[in-house]
Order: C-alpha cells, then sequence, then structure tokens
C-alpha cells in the first residue's frame, strides 16, 4: 500500500500563465514579479518572447503599432490569472491596458469556436455508449437464465452438503 506522502507526490499539478504586456519589463520589474510569485510556488519568469509589430493586438485592442513582450511561468499553488494580473500590476504601477496574465488553461474567448466541445449527454442517441443487448439484462429470456442459474447453484451447495 502506498503512503500518503506518495500519493501526495503523485497528485502534484502545475499551472502554466503568460504575462504579456506591451512594452518589455526591465530587470528590477522581472525581479519583483519573480519575488512576487514565489508565494504561488513559482519556478520563475521565462526568456522573453517577442511578437511581431501588429496593427492591433489580440490582448491590446486599445493600442495600435505595438509589439507583444510575453513571459511564461508556472505555479504549483492554484491561482486565477485575474488575480495575479492585479497583483503585478498595482506592485509596479502600470494602467490598466498595457499588461495582461493569461493562463493555459483558460479559455481564450476569441478562439472559443474551436474549443467548444459538445457535452455527450447532449446526445440524444447516446453514440459513445456501448450497444447493449436489452435480453442480456432483462426480459422473459434472462429470467428463465437466471432461474436455470439459481437451480444449478442450488444442486451444487446440496451436493457439497452431502
Amino acid at each position: 500500500m502506498k503512503t500518503f506522502t506518495a500519493y501526495l507526490n503523485e497528485s502534484k499539478q502545475s499551472w502554466k500563465f503568460y504575462i504579456k504586456t506591451i512594452h518589455e519589463l526591465s530587470d528590477t520589474q522581472s525581479d519583483r514579479i519573480e519575488k512576487h510569485l514565489m508565494k504561488y510556488d513559482s519556478t520563475g519568469l521565462g526568456a522573453v518572447k517577442k511578437t511581431m509589430l501588429q496593427a492591433q493586438p489580440k490582448d491590446f485592442p486599445n493600442h495600435r503599432g505595438y509589439e507583444v513582450y510575453m513571459y511564461e511561468f508556472t505555479t504549483n499553488l492554484p491561482v486565477s490569472s485575474y488575480q495575479v494580473q492585479n497583483e503585478i500590476r498595482n506592485m509596479l504601477g502600470l494602467s490598466d491596458g498595457v499588461f495582461k496574465v493569461r493562463g493555459e488553461h483558460e479559455i481564450d474567448k476569441d478562439n472559443q469556436e474551436e474549443k467548444d466541445a459538445e457535452s455527450l449527454l447532449a446526445d440524444e442517441n447516446y453514440g459513445e455508449a456501448d450497444e447493449v443487448k436489452g435480453e442480456d439484462y432483462y426480459g422473459e429470456k434472462y429470467n428463465t437464465s437466471f432461474v436455470k442459474e439459481l437451480l444449478k447453484l442450488r444442486k451444487d451447495k446440496e451436493k457439497d452438503n452431502e
């Protein structure tokens, strides 16, 4: 039997997030963010990735003609991207429209059509279910086979008692 700590180690999860900003973060800002993310058991910020110049960046609709800088980080404790975004934005004194945090596990509203999955319960024909023959589980045929099995077990039990 496994120990409790073994189960705990097997159940560890991590959550991946992306920090997106239209201005590159300075080294001091990056260090402050890394220190702040330690409370969520983070591994630190990854290397900066920069997109090409965009007429209208996806996460920054009010800004035109900017490159988007992305930093990746993972946490071992659950946290919402909105919470991290507000904490870091307030800590660095950034305005609302220049800094975003997105979780890899969160649904992207723009690409939602691709990710929408139909519920299995919405299928009235239950296409995913195995084909089941009803006569194997109920009805006259099932009842007679069940009674035969019971009689067989009764005879076997009587033989064992003798």
